[in-house]
């Protein structure tokens, strides 16, 4: 199956979009928490083993790959299932004359 070469400029540019929407969640999320919990345990001298945070690229990559799959995922679901929303006709309701906004 063929697809219009809009249709993959399109899909490309949402999935990069959705990589960098998940750089900054992942930012927002993991890295500042984890700058803090590492600053705290610092300051405090506290002797924990804090080997487990991964490094800021690492989390980063992760970010930038879940946000790619999950745009991904959403374009494909949004070409074979498309969001349509059923809208109240509010004309038909001003043209009643026994229609009363205040019921």
């Amino acid at each position: 199956m063929r697809f219009p070469p809009q249709m993959i400029a399109k899909f490309f540019k949402f999935v990069g979009v959705g990589a960098l929407t998940g750089i900054v969640f992942a930012v927002v999320f993991f890295v500042l928490p984890a700058a803090g919990l590492l600053f705290a345990v610092n300051a405090f001298a506290l002797d924990w083993d804090m080997r487990w945070v991964p490094s800021v690229g690492m989390i980063m990559a992760l970010g930038a790959f879940c946000g790619a799959i999950f745009a991904a995922v959403l374009f494909v679901k949004d070409q074979y299932t498309p969001y349509v929303e059923e809208v109240p006709d509010f004309e038909a309701d001003a043209e009643d004359p026994d229609f009363d906004d205040f019921r």
